[in-house]
């Protein structure tokens, strides 16, 4: 049973554009010196919610409202989230523990708390769209990005939801470019925050996940060739399209480079050190 893609964004440099995606990527087209940009509130979500979440969860928030919000056939009790990071809410965990260490526990807080943990993100998402369904969150360091899609269409052929929601990123912020750079990463920082829509039938892309670097001649294969801190050393993937000269290095890029593969098909390599997976899309 195929899943299918039925719905693809990203928030990447202010733009959602899957199609403007995939030619930045195929041109070399830097988004590297664009200025890091929050999503306007959708329609419909309380401003007291949006108030309460990190800039990374309005991303999430923004891209899984554009591809739910005017589906009414999709069954919200049923309906699966799958929420992918590479690192984390590490923006509300740095205010947390530096009010925690310089001002006393008296003075932490518990908003900061609350949105450090590494699924607030799935739930400010499920709490604001209704979303009642199986929700989880995986890290898998570079390979975030595929293994977050490769839950998702495991959730979704094996029945445990009638469509899944699988949403990953990581955003640029001070505390992972200090994180980087004292661990050794070469090239720029980047971010990207992506999200599709899985369903069984429908208008959409067909994809697959399987393990390994398999490209299974099709093409473009976008795959990541820089090292990330600490990671041994990565499979060269002969004739990829690099992404680090246009988006940067970011742990949970993989997604986005799906999105970027909708729009007339293609392959996407994600490598954690000497694990490896790839998705294959359309074709």
């Amino acid at each position: 049973m195929a899943a299918l893609i039925t719905g693809a964004a990203a928030w990447v440099a202010g733009d959602r554009s899957p199609a403007r995606l995939r030619a930045d990527l195929l041109s070399g087209t830097s988004r590297l010196d664009q200025p890091p940009t929050t999503p306007a509130r959708p329609e419909g979500v309380p401003s007291g919610t949006w108030r309460r979440m990190s800039r990374l969860a309005r991303m999430a928030m923004a891209l899984g409202h554009e591809l739910i919000a005017d589906r009414p056939d999709l069954d919200r009790d049923t309906l699966a989230v799958v929420w992918g990071s590479g690192i984390g809410e590490v923006v509300p965990t740095s205010r947390f523990l530096e009010r925690l260490f310089t001002e006393g526990p008296d003075r932490a807080s518990p908003l900061n708390f609350q949105n450090s943990v590494y699924n607030a993100p799935a739930g400010h998402l499920s709490i604001a769209l209704g979303l009642k369904g199986p929700s989880e969150t995986v890290a898998a360091g570079g390979a975030t990005g595929l293994t977050a899609l490769m839950r998702g269409v495991d959730l979704l052929t094996l029945d445990r939801a009638s469509a899944v929601l699988v949403i990953a990123g990581d955003d640029h912020n001070p505390v992972v470019t200090t994180a980087h750079q004292l661990g050794g990463t070469t090239g720029p920082i980047g971010e990207a925050v992506a999200a599709v829509l899985l369903e069984k039938t429908g208008d959409g892309v067909a994809v697959e996940v399987c393990c390994g670097v398999d490209p299974a001649g099709m093409s473009p294969v976008f795959a990541r060739q820089s090292q990330l801190p600490d990671e041994p050393q990565i499979q060269s993937v002969a004739g990829a399209v690099r992404p680090e000269p246009v988006l940067g290095v970011s742990m949970s890029l993989g997604l986005a480079l799906v999105v970027a593969a909708v729009p007339g098909g293609g392959v996407v390599v994600d490598q954690e050190g000497d694990s490896a997976l790839t998705a294959r899309i359309g074709g």
